[in-house]
């Protein structure tokens, strides 16, 4: 008898276990559904809110975080920040953004004739020349858009003599014998612009890597190795088959971040790719961009910025996936967070540009001010501009993005880029031959050439080094000696 009573006891228990678990179940299923019905709703009107010219930045913020929550199955968490979001949206403020100054901006950059790459303003101290002599280089060449003028690779001190403990003191010291400090460009900045006042400067930065220790120059906020792996790209984020430790691992070899054979540890990676739909990632790397235009930057370029919706509609093979579609989003709020950066803090329009590979995207495409071009290793070392696929490109990116100027440059990333074959596998006669051509053919197409002035790594077996020790091109060094030719070029195309 007393066994029968055990008996049902336990039975009863399990009954309610099981009820439990599946009022549980369904709670948590009922969340989900609830949430997802609010993430749309706040869509609709963060949407609406944006179109009405609001700074909906912070409650975009919000969004982010409870989108993290929710991938985390954190539901509760989830609801609160979206809470959150919610009422950020309610007090967001309209931006004042004037619309005669953006008319004014765009009407600008479209008269540009002579672009000029110079990768970095400030690095003369290397091979013996100053910023005036730099300014006097722009000033022969007429140059009204400095391309690349600064490039933010590494965290970037504030000055030689930063005290925010994040360098050591080598790390300074190189820093200053390369002019690497926000000090530094922004008197270089400024300079340029006592001599040449009307010159767009155009600073650049990379969406493809993220050091493994990073800072923020505007908050001074630091960021270890387990926090920047956090922001690292996780294909699996969207329940794509790809691991995060798989796709990172790739990124690196492809890009020479490992050495052939070398096993990949996340632990001891220089880089990692970041996800740029990660709000904390979001946030840094407007950082970067802000802190330039706070030295004087006019215009940004982004290196890669569209590069993980393509990567992700490659991998899906869909390109309406969530991941393709918010990554490309991400990249958006990218551009409008800078220009919204500039409107509010100096009331100007700061010009946001990046590659044409946009265009590949079955997006409706909006805000970006300018796109780049390249000509490809084969054209350059058979000095023959392959015409068919740049009219092709051209009449697509007219179709797709407008009236919008395109420049083209000599691009590079190691061996056998273009510009390790324009320097190291062309001799002075056949670079000489090519840069006319390039000049001519640009100019007829309404393309801005970008003329090969300073910058641009020829690559980790470059036997021809500028000033007899450098793997970065320059077009006065003895080795190259294309000054010259680069403004007869100039000269020709702009009578």
């Amino acid at each position: 008898m007393e066994m029968n009573k055990k008996i049902i006891i336990i039975g009863i228990l399990a009954i309610i276990g099981i009820a439990l678990l599946v009022t549980a179940y369904k709670s948590s299923v009922s969340t989900k559904e609830h949430l997802l019905q609010d993430f749309s709703d706040f869509k609709m009107q963060y949407d609406e809110k944006k179109a009405q010219g609001y700074d909906v930045t912070e409650a975009e913020k919000f969004a982010g975080k409870a989108k993290q929550a929710f991938d985390r199955k954190e539901y509760k968490a989830a609801n609160e920040i979206l809470d959150d979001a919610f009422d950020a949206l309610e007090r967001a403020e309209k931006l004042s953004v004037i619309p005669d100054i953006v008319e004014e901006a765009k009407e600008e950059l479209a008269q540009v004739k002579v672009a000029s790459l110079y990768e970095r303003v400030t690095d003369g101290a290397l091979i013996g020349r100053s910023v005036d002599e730099v300014i006097d280089i722009f000033k022969e060449t007429e140059t009204d858009f400095i391309f690349r003028g600064w490039w933010r690779f590494y965290p970037c001190p504030e000055s030689p003599s930063d005290s925010s403990g994040f360098f050591t003191p080598n790390q300074l010291v190189d820093a200053t014998k390369k002019g690497y400090t926000y000090e530094h460009l922004e008197n270089a900045i400024t300079e340029i612009k006592k001599e040449v006042p009307d010159v767009i400067f155009c600073g650049a930065m990379g969406a493809q890597y993220m050091n493994a220790k990073e800072r923020n120059p505007i908050t001074g906020e630091t960021f270890d190795r387990d926090e920047t792996w956090e922001m690292a790209l996780d294909p699996e984020k969207w329940d794509v088959s790809m691991s995060k430790y798989e796709f990172q691992e790739g990124f690196a070899k492809n890009h020479n971040w490992i050495g052939d054979g070398e096993v990949y540890d996340p632990d001891r990676v220089a880089f990692y790719y970041p996800d740029i739909t990660n709000p904390d990632f979001q946030e840094l790397f407007l950082s970067w961009a802000k802190k330039q235009i706070d030295c004087g930057a006019d215009a940004i370029w982004i290196d890669f910025l569209f590069t993980q919706a393509n990567i992700l509609k490659e991998l899906t093979g869909d390109p309406d996936h969530p991941a393709v579609v918010e990554s490309y989003d991400a990249a958006y709020k990218i551009v409008d967070e800078i220009h919204n950066y500039g409107h509010s803090k100096y009331g100007k329009y700061i010009y946001v540009g990046s590659w044409s590979g946009v265009i590949k995207l079955p997006f409706t495409q909006h805000n970006l001010d300018f796109v780049t071009m390249t000509p490809s290793p084969d054209e350059i070392m058979n000095k023959n501009i392959d015409e068919t696929t740049w009219e092709t490109t051209i009449t697509e990116i007219t179709e797709k993005l407008g009236d919008i100027p395109i420049f083209a440059f000599i691009d590079w990333a190691g061996d056998g880029a273009p510009i390790a074959v324009f320097s190291q596998e062309l001799d002075i006669e056949e670079r000489i031959e090519m840069l006319k051509k390039m000049g001519a053919y640009f100019q007829s197409k309404g393309i801005i050439f970008v003329y090969p002035i300073h910058g641009g790594f020829m690559g980790d077996n470059a036997k021809i080094l500028a000033f007899g020790k450098y793997k970065v091109y320059d077009c006065i060094a003895p080795e190259f000696t294309t000054y010259d030719v680069i403004k007869e070029v100039i000269r020709d195309t702009n009578t």
